[in-house]
């Protein structure tokens, strides 16, 4: 079955944002990942990549600023739609780094949130490098990325995925930018076995709606609350949280 390979195209499409919308089903996955991710969320955070504001909405509930990045059109349009009216968001759609770096550090951002971006950036590095140098001292890098290559697929493809995660490529990501690893564990072994089974049997070119509310409904509310005691040794996402020194 032939695919599109969308590494270079990705922020320009129409079909990231109607990826999204349909992951945006996921409410449950999405509570338990911001969860994770919420004892090391500051005051003033810089989200790289909002999407369409799926995070958003629960980062200007608890964080006094928030300045989203988007570069693709089509889910900008969704983001201004869904923080229209609140004082606490701005939104600009460009990439990363089209931005004046140097402005952006002088906001003194204590927390950079990016959520299923860097798979999407071919330099990692360099991406992270970025963070780091936005970030006030002691600021946090919270990354939740795909895990485990083996599991790459005809969807990877589509959605402009240039790679899948380890703990051990992911940790060198860090460190090559000079960050410290406060966090490092792998998220939704179950997920794992269903992304397998997608991309090397059914060779899935899209997300399944009917897929995604069957987890969110029936498998997540007993799977993913366990995790937030006990880290899986496996699973189909990576969360980390990086601390400039």
């Amino acid at each position: 079955m032939s695919y599109i390979d969308r590494r270079q195209t990705q922020t320009a499409e129409q079909y990231a944002a109607d990826d999204l919308e349909t992951m945006r089903e996921a409410k449950r996955y999405g509570a338990h990942l911001f969860r994770l991710f919420r004892p090391h969320v500051g005051r003033r955070v810089l989200e790289v990549g909002c999407g369409i504001g799926t995070m958003s909405r629960r980062l200007s509930e608890v964080a006094d600023v928030v300045l989203g990045i988007e570069p693709n059109p089509h889910c900008a349009g969704l983001v201004r739609d869904e923080m229209r009216g609140d004082p606490k968001f701005s939104l600009r759609t460009c990439h990363l780094e089209e931005c004046d770096l140097t402005e952006l550090a002088s906001q003194r951002f204590d927390t950079v949130f990016c959520v299923n971006v860097l798979e999407h950036i071919e330099d990692d590095r360099e991406a992270l490098r970025t963070f780091h140098r936005v970030l006030a001292p002691g600021g946090h890098a919270l990354v939740w990325v795909p895990a485990v290559q083996a599991a790459y697929g005809p969807l990877d493809a589509e959605l402009g995925h240039f790679r899948r995660y380890s703990k051990a490529s992911l940790r060198a990501a860090f460190t090559a930018a000079g960050f410290e690893m406060v966090t490092l564990r792998y998220s939704n072994p179950i997920g794992l076995l269903g992304w397998m089974f997608n991309a090397h049997v059914l060779k899935s070119r899209e997300h399944s709606l009917a897929q995604v509310r069957v987890f969110d409904s029936l498998i997540a509310p007993w799977a993913l609350p366990g995790e937030r005691l006990l880290a899986p040794p496996i699973g189909l996402s990576l969360i980390a949280v990086g601390r400039r020194r």
